[in-house]
């Protein structure tokens, strides 16, 4: 297949050396030229993905028209606050013969739509496929070819079986489900759980509160998720339970990383202004908060996270909050 890459970050690098080892003719697109011409140069992403060498069939163009007109397969893999915007662009070259795969996480900042929504809306007319591809992959790892798997959701299976066939590679299983909403909101959710995890190694609060975070976040994106139109087994898959573990246990998660530094004593204007990749989980926290609330689903570490943020409360007063809970039943 033809397929192109709009994104060349680490996570659009790896994924297009994927698509190379899977037999496609893939093309990153580079919004600047000379990005280009650097990549290409270079055979390496020396800005995001550094120390892993690009293969020589991965192309690189920064002429828009031409990339989206021939493709067969579109992945989409900017931050959320640029996916609008991209897809605004890519519109006039779109036809229905192609399918858009989101590979971003997160939701859009300005509106709180999901990503996918947001692709409906601009994609609608064309009648194209689309797509979500989510799961416990860091770039670093996926790049390197170290083993890994991922979930591709799209509302037909047929479609969902087609690309997953086209994506598969050495080492990087692809699976298959329709379960789009639950899928995306899991990718959305984690990133907020995994502010909460790096908060808790930066307090070095140890091992069984690291667990009881992951456990209790698990329970409280399925919570979400469900009440939203997710499917609960989706949560305990590759996109939910999978992603939330890779996040919030590895060093190279961004989100994880982040929430040390603000156990550290770090503002979160601090943290972004001073890093060249985009915490997905500081505006999911606000944007999912919001959302819980309309919807009157209880989230308490999210809120937590929220006040911690946008209320500048104390990460540890904001734990012993949620540890003098009113205690339950597990499962409620």
């Amino acid at each position: 297949m033809n397929v192109v890459v709009i994104g060349s970050g680490s996570w659009g690098t790896a994924l297009a050396i994927k698509s190379v080892l899977a037999g496609n003719t893939t093309t990153i697109y580079c919004r600047r030229p000379e990005f280009a011409d650097k990549l290409a140069k270079d055979l390496e992403n020396k800005d995001y993905l550094p120390g892993v060498k690009l293969p020589e069939e991965l192309q690189y163009s920064s002429d828009l028209e031409a990339c989206i007109s021939n493709a067969e397969v579109v992945l989409m893999v900017t931050p959320s606050v640029h996916v609008r915007t991209s897809l605004e662009a890519i519109k006039p070259y779109a036809h229905k013969n192609q399918a858009y795969i989101l590979c971003s996480k997160g939701v859009e900042r300005t509106s709180g739509k999901l990503l996918t929504t947001v692709m409906k809306e601009v994609l609608a007319t064309i009648g194209c496929n689309l797509a979500v591809l989510s799961g416990p992959n860091h770039a670093e790892e996926v790049g390197r070819n170290l083993p890994a798997a991922s979930v591709l959701s799209t509302e037909s299976l047929e479609v969902a079986t087609t690309l997953q066939k086209a994506l598969c590679s050495q080492n990087f299983r692809i699976y298959a489900n329709t379960d789009m909403i639950g899928v995306e909101l899991a990718g959305a959710t984690k990133n907020i759980i995994a502010l909460a995890a790096g908060i808790a190694d930066g307090l070095a609060l140890g091992d069984n509160c690291k667990a009881l975070l992951l456990t209790r976040g698990l329970h409280e994106m399925t919570r979400f998720g469900v009440a939203l139109g997710a499917q609960k087994e989706t949560y305990a898959g590759l996109a939910g339970m999978g992603d939330l573990i890779a996040t919030c246990m590895s060093p190279h998660g961004r989100n994880r990383a982040a929430g040390q530094k603000l156990a550290e004593g770090k503002t979160m204007d601090f943290i972004v202004n001073h890093t060249n990749m985009v915490v997905e989980g500081f505006f999911a926290t606000e944007i999912i908060y919001t959302m819980a609330c309309k919807h009157q689903i209880e989230m308490p570490i999210t809120k937590a996270l929220y006040e911690v943020l946008y209320e500048k409360k104390s990460p540890s007063i904001a734990l012993a909050e949620l540890m003098g809970r009113d205690i339950k039943i597990e499962v409620s």
